[in-house]
C-alpha cells in the first residue's frame, strides 16, 4: 500500500522510510509560526499563561531549539488592548534575546500571509503555527497544522513534536471554475458536502486535474478552511504555479511530494468544478453554504473584506471589478482590509484603492481586523470574505454573519442585499 503526501512528508519529518494511519510519531518541526498573543499574559482557571520565554525559562532552558526557524508576526497594528500591547512588547523582546524572526509594520499584515508572502513556507515541509489558520500553508504542498500553548513550549524546546498519523479524505477536482468561482467557493461547497464536523482529525488532500485552473491565492483560501471542517490539516502537491510562486519569494531547496497511486483514503469524492456556482454559508457555520441565488435579496448592513482567508490581491482586485464606477448602497458600510502590506502596495500601485475611495468604501491598515472585533449592533447583518459566521463572531449573538468570496461581498455592498457579482460583469 502506497502513502499520501501528508504521509510522507509526517515520515520524512519523523525520520522513518513510512508510516500509516493512526501510527503516532515524534516529527522534526521545519518552521514554527507564532502570533503576537501568544506572548501575552492572561488570567484563567489554569492560572497566569502566556510569556513564552517566561515559561520556557521555568523548563531549565534558556534558548530556543532554532531560533532562525521561528517566525512572529504582530497581527494587530496598532494594538488596541493592554493585552494585545503587552504581548508585542514580549514578542519583540523574545525576537531581541533569541534572534529569531519578527515582522511588523510594512512587512507585516496578518501572519499567516506573511508567512507565505516572504518565503517561509517550502514544498515536503514541516510546519506549525500557534494559530489554528496555520493549515493554510499546505496549499504549497507542505503539511501544515495549528498548535495550543503548551504544544509551542515543547516545539520552541526541542523542535519536536507528537502527532497521530490522520487517515485522509480526498477531492478530486474536474474542469474549470466559471466567472467568479474561486477558491472560496469551493471550500465552501466542500464545506457543505462533509459537513461542519466531516473533517475531525482528518487531512483534507486536494487533487486532480482542475487544481491547475485555480490560483495559488485560492488554493490558500482551499486550505486556510480545512480546520473549519476540524480537520488536522489540508494540502494540494505542488505543480508548476506553485513551485514557479515558490521560487519567486524563497530561496534555497526544496522537497516535493505526490501521493502515491496506490494510497488508501478513507473518503474520496469527485468535485466538478464548472458546476459550483459562487456560495454563500448563512450562519453559523461554513457548512451551511448554497448557491447565492438562494440568498438573492437579504438584505445586509456591512460588507467586509479582509482576513487570512480572503483579504489577498486577488480578493482586492475581483472587489475592484465590481466597484469600478458604482457606489456603495447609502446606509451600507463597506470595509477592506488587505491581508498584508504587500497587498495593500500592490493595489495602490494598481489604482484600486482609488476604486475603492470613489465608491465610499473604508480601506484599513493590513491586519486581522474585523474577523476578531466587534463590528456589527444587535439586529444587523453582514457579509464577509473571512473563514467564521457563528453568532458573536462580529458583534452580539443578535448579528448574523454570511460568507462568501469577494466579490460577491463588493456586489452586495452596492446593492444594499445579497447580490450574485456574475450579474455585474
Amino acid at each position: 500500500m502506497g502513502m499520501t503526501i501528508t504521509e510522507k512528508i509526517i515520515a520524512h519529518a519523523a525520520g522513518k522510510e513510512r508510516v500509516k494511519v493512526g501510527d503516532f510519531v515524534q516529527a522534526n518541526v521545519d518552521k514554527l509560526y507564532i502570533k503576537d498573543l501568544r506572548f501575552s499574559k492572561k488570567e484563567d482557571a489554569r492560572g497566569l499563561y502566556g510569556v513564552l520565554l517566561e515559561v520556557l525559562r521555568s523548563m531549565g532552558a534558556d534558548r530556543v531549539w532554532d531560533a532562525k526557524k521561528i517566525v512572529t508576526n504582530l497581527d494587530e497594528q496598532p494594538a488596541r488592548t493592554d493585552r494585545r500591547a503587552e504581548g508585542q512588547e514580549m514578542a519583540r523582546k523574545f525576537a531581541r534575546e533569541q534572534g529569531s524572526i519578527l515582522y511588523e509594520g510594512e512587512e507585516g499584515g496578518i501572519g499567516h500571509n506573511v508567512m507565505v508572502e516572504h518565503g517561509h513556507v517550502k514544498p515536503g515541509e514541516f510546519i506549525v503555527g500557534g494559530d489554528s489558520h496555520t493549515c493554510t500553508y499546505g496549499a504549497l504542498g507542505a503539511f501544515a497544522t495549528g498548535i495550543g500553548f503548551t504544544e509551542t513550549i515543547g516545539v520552541l524546546a526541542t523542535g519536536k513534536i507528537w502527532l497521530k498519523v490522520p487517515p485522509a479524505i480526498r477531492f478530486e477536482l474536474r474542469g474549470r471554475p466559471g466567472p467568479c468561482v474561486v477558491g472560496k467557493d469551493i471550500v465552501l461547497w466542500v464545506a457543505r458536502k462533509i459537513g461542519y464536523e466531516g473533517a475531525i482529525n482528518r487531512t483534507l488532500e486536494y487533487t486532480g486535474a482542475g487544481i491547475e485552473a485555480l490560483s495559488v491565492e485560492s488554493r490558500l483560501t482551499m486550505c486556510n478552511m480545512a480546520v473549519e471542517m476540524i480537520a488536522v490539516n489540508a494540502i494540494i502537491p505542488p505543480d508548476d504555479r506553485a513551485m514557479t510562486y515558490i521560487r519567486e519569494v524563497s530561496d534555497g531547496d526544496s522537497k516535493s511530494y505526490r501521493s502515491d497511486s496506490d494510497s488508501e483514503y478513507e473518503q474520496s469524492h469527485a468535485v466538478d468544478l464548472s458546476r459550483i456556482d459562487p456560495q454563500v454559508a448563512a450562519p453559523e457555520y461554513p457548512s451551511n453554504a448554497h448557491p447565492v441565488g438562494d440568498f438573492r435579496g437579504f438584505k445586509i448592513h456591512q460588507g467586509f473584506i479582509g482576513t487570512c482567508t480572503n483579504g489577498r490581491i486577488e480578493d482586492l482586485r475581483m472587489a475592484a471589478k465590481i466597484l469600478r464606477g458604482r457606489k456603495i448602497q447609502p446606509g451600507v458600510r463597506l470595509i477592506i482590509t488587505p491581508a498584508s502590506f504587500l497587498a495593500y502596495r500592490l493595489a495602490e500601485k494598481e489604482g484600486l484603492m482609488e476604486i475603492f475611495r470613489q465608491a465610499n468604501a473604508t480601506v484599513t491598515s493590513s491586519e486581522c481586523g474585523l474577523c476578531v472585533r466587534p463590528s456589527l449592533a444587535a439586529g444587523e447583518v453582514c457579509i464577509s470574505s473571512g473563514n467564521r459566521n457563528y453568532r458573536g463572531r462580529m458583534g452580539p449573538k443578535e448579528s448574523s454573519v454570511f460568507l462568501s468570496n469577494a466579490a460577491t461581498v463588493a456586489a452586495s455592498a452596492v446593492t444594499g442585499a445579497i447580490a450574485d457579482p456574475r450579474e455585474f460583469l
